[in-house]
């Protein structure tokens, strides 16, 4: 049987999302807590994206495949008991066997905010403090010119390979509140 996950990590003690050796991983960590309840048999999950070390998520989505059939919200709740709390899923749904978590997006919405006021220790792992005035109007200026379709190459790391660069974003949000400047992009 097929799942789709929606769940949510703070991922500041986690080397990101994707599984890597001798590395703690948010899909390691999910992975082999589904196989626990998979009766031991190895579970996969394939993502809507991934994450980086540090990065959090709100609404991650993945799918993955289970020996047995179980009631997705039993299903939710035991694996939620086997988690650690910076780790919770919030929804399991069935979806037909062609879904694919990856593959079936349509969009993306990312969220960056900047602390430009005064240094926060208590929020230094959810918000970046760059505690340095920004020229806003400057900023939103510069974000019309990333709205569109383009090649991203130059975004990524020097010795990456992808099939293609090519990415669209359909919007960029600002908005300033009290000092915490916060970028949304849908993609």
């Amino acid at each position: 049987m097929k799942y789709l996950m929606t769940f949510s990590y703070n991922g500041t003690y986690y080397d990101g999302y994707q599984i890597q050796n001798d590395k703690n991983t948010i899909q390691g960590v999910i992975e082999k807590n589904l196989t626990k309840i998979n009766s031991n048999n190895k579970v996969k999950m394939s993502a809507s994206g991934r994450t980086d070390k540090g990065v959090h998520a709100i609404n991650q989505k993945a799918h993955f495949i289970l020996d047995k059939n179980v009631d997705e919200n039993k299903l939710k709740n035991a694996l939620n008991k086997l988690l650690p709390d910076d780790i919770y899923i919030k929804n399991i749904i069935k979806v037909n066997d062609d879904f694919h978590a990856r593959f079936n997006v349509i969009k993306k919405e990312y969220i960056y905010k900047i602390n430009i006021g005064e240094y926060n220790p208590i929020e230094k792992d959810y918000i970046f403090q760059y505690n340095k005035n920004l020229n806003i109007n400057k900023i939103k200026e510069a974000t019309k010119y990333l709205i569109g379709t383009h090649n991203f190459k130059g975004f990524t790391k020097v010795d990456e390979e992808k099939e293609t660069y090519i990415r669209t974003i359909y919007d960029i949000e600002l908005s300033l509140d009290n000092d915490i400047l916060t970028f949304k992009f849908i993609g």
